[in-house]
């Protein structure tokens, strides 16, 4: 089999996820997961004031295209308060 497996790039998205998840919980984070993304959520922080904020985290793998390791762009999105985008890089290895 040429490549990895689609098991492995469709879980992708998911690995980077609970990792991130993870950095933020070892930086002493509140974070609750919904259970369904239907609203492109994929955590909840709760801040020290007891607000909210809702991240979507968004990740590239390092076997992307060549200049596309942080090609995050064409990500469409309206604007949403207290709404943060999260994006990994797997090449790079970077949070921004």
């Amino acid at each position: 089999m040429l490549g990895k497996p689609f098991r492995h790039s469709a879980g992708f998205g998911k690995r980077i996820e609970y990792y991130v998840v993870s950095l933020m919980l070892k930086e002493g984070l509140d974070i609750f997961l919904p259970m369904i993304d239907d609203d492109a959520i994929d955590a909840v922080v709760k801040r020290p004031d007891g607000k909210y904020i809702e991240v979507q985290i968004k990740a590239r793998s390092k076997d992307v295209k060549f200049g596309d390791a942080a090609l995050f762009a064409g990500i469409e999105h309206e604007y949403r308060e207290n709404y943060w985008f999260v994006f990994y890089s797997e090449r790079i290895d970077k949070q921004f």
